[in-house]
């Protein structure tokens, strides 16, 4: 009964250790972690589970402390082939039970039984057992690891192609040569989504060889594209007009092949084109690769529109409840544009608040980032009222801004703002915006004329974009890799914070949030891929004060949009200068 009894008290014990609903923090080498379940694990990669979805990461990709704790739970797992042999196992009073075999090492036996596993001691069991045990482990070991695909390094290397990268445990990932440096090696993986760092020193002798050889090609690539940028820059170039930078034209590479596409931009390495009756996304073509006619078109082009965008904008006057803007150019249709190296801000001549866009580049799936960015959040000045006209269906309806009583020139040199005007109703408001280096603050108070029937209320508006544009036309699976580990993060005045992952469901999360725990905030916080290399944080004033979280019904996740109040609780015509919404653009 002894092996039986300490059987017994080790599966309840294992039962209270081993939940397999349990999350566990996975952390690439990067530092970016992910809170997800365990499946199962192979040589290369481990399974997770995350937001109901399956996921396989390279076990290359991810960091020590992660890759022990893959193996720890990789080893206290069921085996996942139910149909294992079972054994007889005997005790050394022999008395045997039926399990199957799980590992083995000098001291302990793991064996399954009834669905259950444990570990005991190999004293326990009669030497026949232990050689069992010994022979098994033996076997279960001796499983080779999958090499990766051979790579002739003696053949034609490109630089464009995805190599398979294997360190000397065998673990394998996929991805573009991006730099070699004295401590890691940087690829690209999942088509350019995501950027990993590998330590030199883990990798096998093939895959730094390899690195090493692209190293190599690149730095000859870059010796060819300077050499090729001064000779574009010494080029006697065809004329061209601003017109042509809207149309199509022929272009031929270097195997004869002719395209034709507009031009849209160009750096010192490629050439970004669209064919508008193929795809609404631009391509990508090195200059290398094009015939020496086209590069000589190319050049032309390229030098036409960095003159189209250095030129001075023009500037529409102000007029009525319109600011004057920038009427043409990288600026065009805002009155005044403050930029930082991550972000850039935009006050439209509207007047009534601002749009803040990440620097980015073209979204998957999505669309090109603009000349400022790509749009992630617009903030406003909001009035409302209940218009009583029929008081059996009352309405509530903004105030329009009549005037301004001044405009200030268009300018990308300003950091404050102040707009001072008239409402429809002749009421009067006053708006203030400053803007540093890191973040945004918004002031201001409205007054109803005397006798207002309708009396006017005011707060500040946030709208948190969509990350994924076309989201209507992808399913899931195309989704997931878009927006990465983003997340909106809710701390609420009372209670526990709330994370609101972009792959989670309204109908799911509104499960697990206690009611009204996101009608009073004291910080609201957009994060992670989507948002990289920005985290956008609201900071209301809590005092008085009340931040709360606004959807639209029509949505089905957080990653179509979001959006927040700020208003007084006292009174509903300020947001005073002691109380100004704060919203930080810090660093990832």
């Amino acid at each position: 009964m002894r092996l039986f009894l300490f059987l017994s008290l080790s599966i309840c014990t294992l039962c209270s250790a081993r939940d397999p609903d349990a999350t566990h923090a996975f952390t690439d080498v990067n530092g970016r972690t992910l809170k997800a379940k365990f499946i199962e694990s192979s040589p290369d990669s481990v399974k997770i589970e995350w937001n109901g979805q399956t996921f396989n990461l390279p076990l290359i990709t991810l960091d020590a402390k992660t890759q022990s704790l893959v193996d720890r739970l990789s080893k206290s797992s069921v085996p996942s082939d139910s149909s294992a042999v079972v054994q007889k196992w005997t005790d050394t009073q022999g008395r045997t039970i039926e399990a199957k075999f799980v590992k083995a090492d000098n001291l302990t036996l793991t064996i399954e039984w009834n669905g259950k596993v444990t570990a005991l001691p190999l004293t326990m069991f009669s030497v026949s057992s232990r050689k069992l045990a010994a022979e098994l482990q033996k076997a279960q070991t001796a499983t080779p690891i999958k090499p990766a695909p051979k790579i002739e390094l003696n053949d034609s290397l490109d630089l464009s192609k995805e190599y398979p990268w294997q360190n000397s445990s065998g673990q394998t990932a996929y991805g573009l040569f991006l730099d070699l440096g004295k401590s890691e090696l940087k690829i690209s993986m999942n088509r350019g989504t995501r950027e990993v760092a590998i330590p030199v020193d883990s990798l096998n002798e093939d895959s730094l060889t390899l690195a090493k050889k692209l190293k190599v090609l690149a730095s000859a690539e870059q010796k060819e594209l300077s050499a090729l940028a001064k000779k574009r820059k010494a080029m006697k170039v065809s004329s061209v007009t601003e017109a042509d930078l809207d149309l199509e034209h022929e272009f031929t590479n270097l195997s004869g092949q002719v395209m034709k596409a507009q031009f849209v931009d160009a750096d010192e390495r490629e050439v970004s084109l669209l064919m508008a009756k193929r795809s609404k996304n631009p391509f990508k073509l090195a200059w290398t690769s094009f015939a020496d006619e086209s590069v000589a078109k190319l050049e032309a082009l390229r030098r036409k529109r960095v003159e189209v965008d250095n030129l001075k904008p023009k500037i529409i006057p102000a007029k009525g409840n319109r600011l004057s803007y920038f009427g043409s150019g990288k600026y065009k249709g805002y009155n005044t544009v403050f930029e930082e190296n991550t972000y850039s801000v935009g006050v439209p001549y509207s007047g009534t608040g601002l749009h803040i866009f990440v620097k980015q580049e073209a979204m998957e799936n999505g669309v090109s980032a603009g000349p400022l960015g790509i749009l992630r959040m617009s903030v406003g000045f909001s009035t409302r009222y209940t218009d009583r006209t029929n008081p059996e269906r009352p309405r509530r309806r903004g105030r329009s801004i009549k005037s301004f009583d001044s405009s200030p020139e268009p300018s990308t040199e300003r950091d404050e703002i102040k707009l001072t005007g008239k409402f429809t109703n002749d009421g009067t408001f006053e708006y203030n915006i400053r803007m540093t280096r890191v973040g945004l603050e918004f002031w201001s108070r409205i007054k109803d004329p005397s006798g207002e029937e309708w009396p006017t209320s005011h707060y500040v508006g946030m709208s948190f974009k969509g990350t994924v544009p076309k989201v209507k036309d992808m399913a899931m699976n195309q989704i997931k890799p878009v927006i990465g580990d983003g997340s909106f993060y809710a701390q609420p005045v009372d209670g526990k914070n709330v994370k609101l992952p972009f792959g989670d469901s309204w109908q799911d999360l509104m499960k697990k949030i206690p009611r009204g725990a996101l009608t009073n905030l004291k910080s609201f916080e957009a994060k992670g891929f989507p948002y990289d290399p920005l985290r956008i944080v609201v900071t209301p004033f809590v005092k008085d004060m009340k931040l709360e979280y606004s959807r639209s019904y029509a949505y089905t996740y957080p990653l179509q949009g979001i959006s927040l109040h700020y208003a007084s609780l006292e009174k509903k015509t300020e947001i005073p200068r002691s109380r100004a919404l704060k919203i930080n653009l810090l660093p990832k």
